[in-house]
């Protein structure tokens, strides 16, 4: 049996580790809410890009344009959103694994990174990653989409690339987040199926100055839009499996220290016993 001061000590140490992961709960859960209300403030506007698009899309017949149409998996670029660190149950490893296993489709791939577990992960596995975005998955702004943003159009404007994709972690609830592949370049109709116009029409409408010089504008704004929403929710997520596993140890935590207080009190009932044999023995030994 263990010594009393050993429990004690296991005691101890484990409910100082009870604290900091039940704070690092507490911490995650401010984190994730900020984040949704950050993400459900600017989406109005990103459904007013997206609504706009579908409309030059769908209406303007002859527009010919590098951005739309469709590729083979030849060329392609993928932006690979993960966390900075660990201790968040299985997030980093869903989304890093769908993202290799998704890669092997492309005869010639261009990584872009976010976040230092995707980094570590492809150099792991022997690939060079291309360009890392540091401190950025912690900070999912519209400043930190723009850059992203840019390095992708120039990649796809300059025909090193031929399609662009970005592998993320979708929010759909606190309980549950599920690891995605989602096509940035080039559009199709088909990108725009669950988006309302508000308005049904058939007859071709016509943009000032044209349809091109419109697409040139907005599918930057676009392409934000969603890069942004994936490092939001891609943020919620993790902090989502966060909250899950630093409770699951606040409550492992738990479930030891009142282990160890059974065996306290049954080690100091043993230590008592013990004394009072020993009382019992020499007061008899003197009679």
């Amino acid at each position: 049996m263990a010594s009393m001061g050993d429990i004690k000590h296991s005691i101890r140490s484990i409910s100082e580790t009870e604290q900091i992961t039940r704070a690092m709960h507490l911490i995650s859960t401010s984190k994730m809410r900020k984040a949704i209300s950050r993400y459900d403030s600017n989406h109005v506007h990103f459904e007013r890009v997206q609504s706009a698009l579908k409309d030059i899309l769908a209406h303007s017949h002859e527009l010919s344009h590098p951005y739309i149409g469709e590729s083979e998996h030849g060329r392609a670029a993928y932006v690979v959103i993960a966390a900075d660190k660990g201790l968040c149950g299985g997030y980093n490893h869903n989304v890093l694994n769908l993202a290799y296993d998704y890669m092997q489709q492309s005869e010639e791939r261009y990584i872009l990174t976010v976040g230092q577990e995707a980094r570590a992960f492809f150099d792991r596995r022997g690939y060079m990653v291309d360009v890392e975005f540091l401190h950025v998955s912690q900070n999912p702004s519209l400043y930190n989409a723009r850059n992203i943003t840019q390095d992708i159009l120039e990649l796809y404007d300059n025909n090193i690339m031929d399609e662009v994709y970005v592998v993320y972690t979708q929010f759909a609830s606190v309980l549950r987040q599920e690891p995605k592949v989602l096509k940035l370049l080039p559009l199709s109709v088909s990108n725009f199926e669950n988006v309302d116009t508000g308005t049904q029409y058939s007859a071709e409408m016509y943009y000032h100055p044209s349809p091109r010089e419109v697409f040139d504008i907005l599918v930057p704004q676009y392409i934000i839009g969603l890069v942004y929403g994936c490092l939001v929710q891609s943020f919620a997520s993790e902090h989502c499996a966060r909250m899950t596993a630093m409770e699951n140890a606040t409550n492992n935590a738990e479930d030891m220290i009142d282990d160890l207080t059974k065996k306290y009190n049954r080690a100091r009932q043993f230590a008592i016993t013990n004394e009072i044999s020993e009382i019992i023995g020499a007061l008899e030994a003197l009679s």
